[in-house]
């Protein structure tokens, strides 16, 4: 056999470059029965530069990715935190510490997945008496505290988690704060169950590593030649590059790709591809653990052969089955 192109770089490379296979789930995210793999399509160095990247953002930083455990797709104990610099902020939301921040960590003393405290500081509102919190990279200066009506009269109206005494007066003068803190070192140990409002950030890394899942899903179906055309030349030169196209590729939304699912839905992996109502344009659905809707356009003006390329599947993460949906399934 002579050099195969991959369909992500493009380079023509021997055999011998493709010896490692490309899975369309990752295997971060589950291992299914008959899984869908790509063979001979995705060369070992896109294979490497995706594990090693973007699909370590998703597995690790995305709410997707740390709901694993809560799902038995991931042991507790295997779960990996990017510590307080991660994409999900939690933020607590009754108690004592309501309006704190936090994140995820395993805790081999409990053998499970635990809230760990941002380093951060508090300042009690003057009208309010609750105290709002800022992580250390986004500390006001003393202006700043003013115009949010924050009170620095007393050592109680400021509050430290996660830093010691001494620390606290250190931030606190490099913002031009004279101000030294007497309060206690808090903890979060006593917050463990209580109710936590989470957001993430939704950024390239994680578009990208959506935008492969349905790339390599439409190749797994359709074959090499099909998506090496140059009609693909910009969700590829996206996914594997970070290069944006001039129009939006990836869009996200709560929208189901199940029609008939209410407000419980299924838990599992959805993958959607089909042509959409221009006919000129593939477009892909990508739903982890069936909480959010990734809306791919894989290709736009498509210029060459026709095909069927419809299809969807669901991946069982109890069973690992995978399962064809109807077209009457997707929305």
């Amino acid at each position: 056999m002579g050099n195969i192109r991959c369909i992500y770089c493009q380079e023509d490379k021997p055999e011998s470059g493709y010896k490692k296979a490309e899975h369309v789930i990752p295997q971060s995210f589950g291992k299914f029965a008959n899984n869908f793999t790509l063979l001979r399509l995705v060369c070992d160095t896109c294979n490497q530069f995706f594990g090693d990247n973007i699909e370590l953002a998703l597995a690790r930083d995305t709410l997707e990715g740390q709901s694993r455990v809560d799902w038995g797709v991931k042991k507790p104990e295997d779960f990996k935190s990017p510590g307080h610099q991660s994409r999900i902020r939690i933020k607590i939301a009754e108690g004592s510490f309501k309006g704190a921040y936090a994140f995820l960590e395993y805790s081999k003393a409990e053998e499970k997945v635990t809230l760990k405290p941002v380093p951060q500081i508090g300042f009690r509102h003057g009208e309010s008496g609750e105290h709002m919190y800022f992580p250390l990279t986004e500390l006001p200066d003393k202006k700043q505290l003013e115009e949010l009506g924050l009170s620095l009269q007393d050592p109680k109206s400021v509050r430290a988690v996660g830093l010691g005494a001494g620390e606290v007066s250190k931030r606190l003068s490099e913002k031009g704060i004279s101000f030294r803190y007497e309060g206690d070192v808090v903890s979060m140990s006593e917050s463990q169950s209580i109710l936590t409002e989470v957001q993430g950030t939704m950024d390239h890394a994680i578009f990208r590593a959506t935008a492969k899942i349905a790339f390599n899903y439409l190749a797994y179906w359709v074959g090499g030649d099909f998506v090496r055309q140059p009609s693909f030349d910009q969700a590829r030169n996206f996914v594997r590059h970070g290069r944006e196209a001039p129009y939006p590729l990836v869009r996200v939304g709560q929208q189901p790709i199940l029609v008939d699912e209410g407000a419980k839905r299924t838990v599992g992996h959805l993958v959607t591809v089909s042509w959409a109502a221009d006919r000129v344009s593939i477009v892909a659905q990508v739903s982890l653990l069936n909480l959010f809707t990734y809306t791919i356009c894989l290709a736009r003006n498509y210029k060459g052969e026709q095909k069927e390329i419809t299809r969807g599947h669901f991946f069982n993460i109890t069973d690992g089955a995978i399962l064809e949906l109807g077209t009457s399934q997707t929305g």
